[in-house]
């Protein structure tokens, strides 16, 4: 007979089902109704055109991509709870990613954005997501709000990037001539501003090459951030058990 050598991980992995986030759902959906009503207001132009309701659209991608990169984060870190902190938090990320297709994918249409020009806003936005992800769930590895406070702040300026606090500290002229520290430089929501004022309806060479280097940092990110989190859900799961077997023992 083969004996299980290591329960918790098993334990932990084969965890009961967890219920879809019909909170996240409902936040969410009152977030893109806050953000359509404030950028488009209450009603459109007369005379409809992708002159017209391209900036309204760009300003509603925007503040739905900070409900995804802040908001949500801030809700997260909020949270005390450790028990299966990493899986909620994959769902979460799952769950925004698929209303954040569908609303720039039906949004192309009132634009002259071409389908690679969304499909670069739309990897933008996921690739930001992604590095949240990691952050949230090394996050969960601790207790203190210290650690989720710094947390927070890693989540924030991955989402603003460098250049605004660097500027407010009085750091004016950075030159960084690296493709890929300058995307970890800029951010999430400076890339996708960047990319919907490009004047180019296709997306240039460099911005694909921007997007790979921003994509391996935040993959990186979530991959690191993941594995700490797991080790520390593993842990305390695992002395339980040994202190439990103690006990049966004597």
């Amino acid at each position: 007979m083969v004996q299980d050598h290591n329960p918790s991980i098993f334990r932990w992995i084969m965890s009961e089902a967890i219920e879809p986030p019909r909170g996240l759902v409902i936040a969410a959906g009152g977030w893109i109704i806050f953000s359509a009503i404030t950028s488009f207001g209450f009603q459109l132009p007369l005379h409809p055109s992708p002159s017209s309701l391209t900036p309204s659209i760009r300003m509603l991608l925007l503040t739905c991509a900070v409900g995804m990169m802040i908001a949500w984060p801030l809700v997260r870190l909020s949270q005390t709870s450790r028990d299966r902190m990493i899986i909620r938090t994959i769902i979460d990320a799952l769950t925004l990613a698929f209303l954040w297709q569908l609303i720039i994918w039906p949004l192309r249409l009132g634009t002259p954005w071409p389908i690679e020009r969304t499909l670069l806003l739309d990897l933008l936005g996921i690739t930001s997501l992604t590095g949240s992800v990691g952050i949230i769930a090394a996050a969960s590895a601790f207790q203190n709000s210290l650690a989720r406070g710094f947390a927070m702040i890693c989540c924030i300026l991955l989402t603003v990037g460098l250049q605004l606090p660097l500027a407010v500290a009085g750091f004016t002229h950075v030159g960084i001539s690296s493709l890929f520290l300058a995307n970890i430089f800029q951010g999430g929501i400076p890339n996708l501003l960047a990319s919907m004022n490009s004047p180019a309806s296709m997306p240039e060479l460099i911005e694909w090459e921007s997007l790979v280097a921003y994509g391996i940092f935040n993959g990186a990110l979530c991959f690191v951030g993941l594995a700490i989190g797991a080790v520390a859900a593993i842990q305390p799961s695992a002395q339980a058990n040994q202190v439990a077997s103690g006990r049966r023992a004597g």
